[in-house]
Formats: structure tokens, sequence, C-alpha cells
């Protein structure tokens, strides 16, 4: 039982002095590069529809010509 009582205050003396205030916060994505990747998704998903579009109208124009 002490034991496990030492091993508690020994993790919590730890993990309170592992705590530095002067930690900077992590650096998020620059909000160009997400810009920039919203945008490509977005011609992406275009590109798709229009490829969609066509591939419609190609089949439509084949069950056309097979009736």
């Amino acid at each position: 039982m002490k034991f496990i009582i030492k091993l508690i205050v020994m993790l919590l003396f730890i993990s309170i002095a592992g705590c530095d205030e002067d930690v900077k916060p992590i650096k998020t994505f620059d909000n160009q590069v997400v810009k920039a990747q919203l945008d490509a998704l977005e011609k992406a998903k275009k590109v798709d529809l229009m490829v969609q579009d066509n591939a419609l109208k190609q089949h439509e124009k084949i069950e056309e010509i097979t009736r």
C-alpha cells in the first residue's frame, strides 16, 4: 500500500514538474495551405461532375443507337 502511495506521489510530482509555462502552442496549418487544398477539392468535384455528365450523355446516345 505504501508503495502505491509513493508511486502516485512521484507520478504527480513528475507530471507537475514536467509542465513549463513557456511552452508555445504548436503552429497549425497555414490558412493559405488549407485554402489551396479546399480549392483543389472543389475543382476536382467539378471535373468529376463533368465526367459523369459526359458518361451519361454517351450512355444515352448508345442506348438511342441500339434501339
